[in-house]
């Protein structure tokens, strides 16, 4: 009954490419002189400060009477600015394209199509949004692993990159999913991957508790980590499998509902994508199951990225504001064509569906603060290249959303670059602003601190001591 479902789930985890046009040159030291840092640790605004980048990376934060410019740097004035850690987009995909749905004996199945344009377009705009790391949950594993040795290599600009191969599941995904018979077949594919450079593997919808466990067991022997976007295996159960990472605010098991719900819950799920709202109309948050997973989650130490922003445009898919942004004309022409045609998320939704969903999301919004309130650690991504979801200003939404939830402000810049580095295993090195740590910087205009949209307020941004161009503005084009 859930292969119907299934196959319309996993238009909940496309995504696409990713590159950008090349920094300017490292050919003297940069001193940002009278600013307010906030350093991605949580600890309060601190200023003015001054901050000194040589050689790429942080070697010197003090007063500004402290620090005298070196010969020849270059001086930013910061006075009355601030001064924030480079964010981390972690669920944007860097290799998709558009997405035909056809259907076979009844039974839909799609087909990925590349974009040979999306990588540049989509790392254009991250590095001008002042995401300088990204996670690339799931592609071609060839070209994402290609995209990303490029960067490290410096043949390429872009954010720095960490990627999954093609997701490994059962759903009919030409061009993304990589299927499996058996739990041998499984285990093979996940061992291909790693021997392929992957590093992690994303995991899907399909797969039961049994399937999950022998995923996560096979990665973590070949030494790659584990996400999964899950719906057949609770939360609750991927948690206890040892599963590294969860992606996307929709838990989605029928398991999880007050056992009155469920059968009506499984109905849904052969209906239509309007199941993905539906869960959030019947979960008790206050009940056993919810506080048994959130336990569970918080015990193992999951990670859980809610994307909060992709599902935003799905209830929001009826919204001028959402579908007819000025940023949509940054999208390579045939991937908007695409998603204003025959590929969305709310296929046959009608005006009721969009206001229910939109309520719906207000109690995505309640799990995520309740979450972070357990202490379960979570990373702020976007799914970006997803219909309606544009790269770089989708991550600044992402943390207004956060927000809303009932988060902090400053623990949500915590949440978008010491906690993604921190998963990504780089916390040495970038995600918060420390002397000796790689120079990755956004300057703001305004304080994030005191309203989280300041955080789209960028002056400058540095990736690695470079200083890039700055162009971010809806609809601009090269």
């Amino acid at each position: 009954m859930l292969r119907h479902v299934v196959a319309a789930v996993s238009l909940l985890s496309l995504a696409a490419g990713v590159s950008a046009r090349a920094p300017q040159p490292a050919t003297h030291d940069i001193l940002i002189r009278n600013v307010t840092v906030i350093d991605g640790t949580g600890s309060a605004p601190r200023g003015p400060l001054s901050v000194l980048v040589a050689d790429g990376r942080i070697a010197a934060i003090d007063s500004p009477a402290a620090i005298a410019p070196p010969e020849g740097a270059l001086v930013i004035d910061g006075t009355g600015q601030f001064l924030i850690p480079g964010l981390i987009d972690m669920h944007a995909h860097v290799t998709l394209g558009p997405v035909r749905v056809e259907i076979a004996d009844g039974v839909p199945a799609m087909r990925l199509e590349q974009e040979p344009a999306l990588p540049a377009t989509s790392f254009d705009l991250l590095l001008e949004h002042g995401i300088t790391t990204i996670r690339d949950p799931g592609g071609d594993t060839e070209r994402v692993v290609a995209l990303r040795d490029e960067i490290a290599a410096g043949l390429r600009a872009g954010p720095r990159m960490f990627v999954a191969g093609n997701v490994i599941d059962r759903t009919p995904f030409e061009g993304l999913v990589e299927n499996f018979a058996d739990e041998a077949e499984l285990r093979a594919l996940i061992r291909a991957q790693a021997a392929d450079g992957v590093d992690f593997v994303k995991l899907y919808v399909t797969l039961t508790p049994d399937l999950m466990a022998a995923a996560v067991d096979e990665a973590h022997r070949a030494g790659v980590g584990t996400i999964a976007h899950t719906l057949m295996t609770s939360w609750t159960d991927a948690a206890r499998a040892g599963l590294d990472g969860i992606v996307h605010i929709l838990p989605g098991n029928p398991g999880l509902l007050p056992e009155e719900a469920r059968d009506q819950y499984m109905h849904d799920m052969t209906t239509g994508t309007q199941f993905m709202f539906t869960w959030f109309e019947y979960v008790d948050l206050d009940g056993p199951a919810i506080q048994e997973m959130i336990a569970a989650l918080a015990e193992h130490s999951v990670t859980v990225d809610p994307t909060l922003v992709m599902w935003e445009t799905v209830v929001r898919g009826d919204d001028p504001e959402v579908v007819q942004s000025p940023w949509l004309g940054r999208v390579p022409g045939s991937m908007l064509e695409n998603w204003q045609t025959t590929f969305n998320m709310n296929p046959g939704w009608v005006a009721a569906d969009f206001e229910r969903g939109r309520e719906a999301f207000t109690t995505a919004l309640d799990l995520t603060r309740r979450l972070h309130e357990a202490g379960v650690l979570l990373t702020a991504g976007t799914d970006a290249n997803n219909p309606w979801v544009v790269p770089g200003v989708s991550l600044h939404r992402e943390l207004e959303l956060l927000v809303d939830a009932g988060i902090p402000a400053l623990d949500v810049l915590t949440i978008a670059t010491r906690n993604g580095a921190m998963v990504l295993g780089i916390l040495d090195e970038v995600g918060t602003i420390e002397e000796g740590k790689v120079a990755d910087l956004v300057l703001l205009a305004e304080n994030p601190a005191a309203d989280i949209s300041a955080s789209s307020s960028i002056v400058e941004v540095l990736q690695g001591g470079l200083l890039q161009a700055r162009t971010a503005r809806a609809g601009a084009t090269h």
